[in-house]
């Protein structure tokens, strides 16, 4: 039973895989096709959220397998690339054998069958592939059950949009470094990936889940975020706290929640130019992420807990306005994706969020601030009154906080306004508070197999004590 094919490879030349990993391996090729060859169809029901993928893989080990037969022998070498290390490889021998996973990946997703690292760079990756090779990557994090309701490539589109900017086409290795600029976590993702796959290793792929339903938010959109950001992938859950097409009083909700808040929040804005002749409409999605340390003393809270009495802050000091930390950082969501992670030279301000509400009584102005330089000069601004002739503005250059950049088009400074023919309008808001996951739960199991080893060790060594005795 088990080992025969697993043996005789081994018997050839050393393998990447422990006996035990070969023994995974040998009855997984079993079960692909009865361990005969693999087919066309092998892996379609072991990637169930990427079935489009599941062929491309099987079309990429054909053409790098002899005879274009996929064995046993052929199956394990190829997944030495896929799961191992270079410094591991005994099997594979291919000029490219040295691209990191993610390039692999998108190898695979691209139907590149090029044998020679130089071929494969002088590969044209045109706009629609790369965002097929991007809408695969986000999938990823589906693991199968994205609904109707959640299935679009919005999010993958707007990666895109990023990384050719009006460019048709570009090298396949130019797309490569662009697509890991955007998303840092894309190598580790599709090495964990594979692992799963084959491996049977435990997945840790989860985005975090929405407590309710939401106008901008789907799957892609928060894998694409936890693809990007240090601190979002450490987020568990997101409670709803705030939805709402615009109204004028807003504002009041939005701050008794930042009053309240001892969690990170993410606020999302849509908006929408109005095209008055043809009545068509571009949407446009941005926003922040504010982390807020639970345990420092930052904003309203700090007076109003701590201070009740104004005795050791002024009600006008422009500082006790901001809330944030340096993991806060803005975005864009569409039409590009880009990210503005927070400044840490000296002449940050670290204006991370502002809000200024009646109810303060703070001689301020009055709205809802995103960066700056501690003198107005907002990245976002919003009025406390967000209809009308509200001067909302946005893409601010004199920022001090964040990384510059349009966060969107460059005509776009107003938000409910009239520009030539448009009419640029913030159609809604949505605040979510962040529940984070809970300590790491790999460093908990090894405590807990530390502790049965302990108990283990213990019981043996009173077996003995005994035997001992009875002698």
């Amino acid at each position: 039973m088990g080992n025969s094919k697993s043996k005789e490879i081994t018997k050839h030349a050393k393998v990447a895989f422990t006996p035990e990993q070969l023994q995974q391996l040998e009855k997984l090729f079993a079960g692909l096709n009865g361990g005969k060859d693999l087919v066309e169809r092998s892996f379609l029901s072991h990637f169930p959220e990427n079935p489009d993928f599941s062929i491309k893989l099987f079309n990429w080990m054909v053409e790098r397998s002899p005879n274009h037969s996929v064995d046993y022998t052929n199956f394990v070498g190829l997944l030495e690339l896929l799961l191992k290390e270079l410094k591991d490889y005994y099997l594979s021998d291919y000029k490219f054998r040295n691209l990191e996973k993610f390039e692999l990946f998108a190898l695979i997703s691209l139907e590149c069958l090029e044998n020679d690292k130089d071929s494969i760079n002088r590969f044209a990756v045109s706009y629609s592939q790369g965002s097929i090779v991007l809408r695969e990557l986000l999938n990823i994090y589906s693991g199968g059950q994205i609904t109707n309701s959640q299935r679009n490539d919005l999010a993958a589109r707007s990666v895109t949009n990023t990384i050719f900017d009006q460019k048709d086409e570009m090298p396949f290795n130019q797309f490569v470094s662009m697509a890991k600029a955007q998303l840092i976590y894309a190598n580790k993702l599709c090495k964990h990936y594979f692992n799963v796959k084959f491996l049977g290793e435990q997945s840790q792929i989860q985005i975090p889940r929405l407590n309710t339903s939401s106008f901008i938010l789907n799957d892609q959109v928060l894998a694409l975020l936890q693809l990007s950001s240090p601190d979002f992938s450490k987020i568990k859950q997101l409670q709803l706290q705030f939805s709402s097409s615009v109204s004028e009083d807003d504002m009041d909700h939005i701050a008794d929640i930042v009053i309240n808040a001892q969690k990170p929040l993410l606020f999302i804005f849509r908006n929408r130019e109005d095209e008055s002749q043809n009545d068509t409409f571009q949407q446009q999605v941005f926003g922040a992420y504010i982390s807020i340390d639970p345990t420092l003393e930052t904003h309203y809270i700090r007076r109003k807990l701590k201070d009740p009495l104004n005795i050791l802050y002024s009600d006008n000091d422009p500082k006790s306005l901001y809330f944030g930390d340096e993991k806060s950082f803005l975005f864009s969501l569409l039409p590009k994706y880009q990210l503005f992670m927070s400044t840490f030279d000296q002449r940050s301000k670290q204006c991370f969020a502002y809000i200024n509400n009646r109810s303060f009584k703070v001689d301020q102005p009055l709205g809802l601030a995103f960066g700056g330089d501690g003198k107005g000069n907002h990245r976002i601004w919003l009025d406390e009154n967000l209809k009308g002739n509200a001067t909302c503005r946005i893409n601010n250059q004199c920022d001090l906080t964040y990384e510059m950049g349009y966060i969107l088009e460059p005509h776009i400074e107003f938000l409910n306004v009239w520009h030539f023919y448009l009419l640029i309008k913030l159609t809604c808001i949505e605040i979510w508070s962040v529940e984070e996951k809970e300590a790491n739960t790999l460093l908990q199991s090894k405590i807990v197999e530390a502790g049965k080893e302990n108990t283990q060790q213990k019981e043996v060594e009173q077996q003995k004590e005994s035997v001992i005795e009875q002698k």
